[in-house]
């Protein structure tokens, strides 16, 4: 079976053969439906790494590997390598994601700096 992502890329690469052939209108066309197909579907198409989850969502890893196990059975979850990945669509997102961007960059400096340098 083709996945939605599957689609969309076969749907593009359509669309840059009709381009090619001289079928500029039908091609644009093909773009457009692809590209708001994929917006529509942003929450299904985009996985979101274990601590991108976490910020999202505000939930411990423990919470997440939790629900792991059903997440994956239901092709919501997969491992990446050794790396967990979650839909973003079953992710709540109870942290706004300004917030969650901020915390994001305050954690990467520390990080990268220590926890005592604080970020200006």
């Amino acid at each position: 079976m083709t996945t939605l992502g599957q689609a969309l890329a076969n749907t593009r690469r359509d669309a840059a053969v009709l381009r090619r052939s001289g079928h500029k209108a039908q091609a644009e066309g093909l773009e457009r439906l692809c590209d708001q197909v994929t917006e529509a579907a942003e929450p299904w198409l985009r996985w979101l790494t274990e601590a991108e989850a976490r910020l999202r969502s505000g939930r411990s890893e423990r919470y997440l590997r939790g629900r792991f196990p059903e997440w994956q059975e239901q092709g919501n979850a997969r491992l990446a390598g050794r790396e967990r990945q979650y839909r973003m669509c079953v992710i709540e997102q109870r942290i706004p994601e300004s917030v969650a961007r901020e915390r994001g960059r305050q954690l990467a400096h520390e990080r990268l700096h220590g926890k005592e340098d604080k970020v200006a």
